[in-house]
């Protein structure tokens, strides 16, 4: 059984606790990771939602995450605690990927379906959208620089959150 993650999945060392037996770099092709999850409690407010990591379909589109291999036997254990962890709203699609050196792999990917989604209409909307909204685990703006940050540890150089947080440097968030 594998496991497609591509925001916080790829590095909190979650699997080490469900047995776990490959980690290593995949690619999911024909989704980009979006910043259109509302989040209303850790990062924002109903009020003031921050938009945090999600992913959608887009042709020719190319995500480079963590895939995470675990026992068959172990399946139920770790899709309960997936489905714990990201919440109501979010499914557990199967999709294809392809793992570093085990080639192509069928694996969930957490994708966010519910009614939270952000649409804000420019990058500059979204930016402002950022710099507003902040909840009970801190600012919207750290949880984006956290989120590049992590990526860039891991060797990933994702369009969408490295645009975001030069727009956030910019404005003299982050450092």
């Amino acid at each position: 059984m594998w496991i497609f993650g591509y925001g916080s999945l790829m590095t909190d060392g979650w699997e080490a606790r469900y047995g776990c037996t490959q980690r290593d770099v995949a690619e999911l092709h024909g989704y980009r990771r979006v910043f259109n999850k509302a989040s209303i409690v850790n990062w924002g407010t109903r009020g003031s939602p921050c938009p945090t990591l999600n992913l959608e379909p887009f042709a020719g589109a190319l995500c480079v995450g963590i895939a995470f291999e675990f026992p068959e036997a172990r399946g139920a254990e770790v899709e309960a605690y997936l489905a714990k962890r990201e919440g109501r709203g979010f499914m557990l699609a199967p999709l294809e990927v392809v793992v570093k050196g085990v080639g192509s792999a069928h694996a969930l990917v957490p994708l966010y379906t519910g009614k939270n989604i952000l649409t804000p209409e420019t990058t500059q909307g979204l930016v402002a959208t950022v710099q507003q909204a902040c909840g009970t685990s801190g600012a919207c703006s750290d949880y984006v620089i956290d989120v590049h940050n992590q990526l860039a540890k891991l060797g990933i150089d994702d369009p969408a959150v490295t645009q975001l947080r030069e727009h956030l440097h910019a404005l003299g968030l982050g450092g």
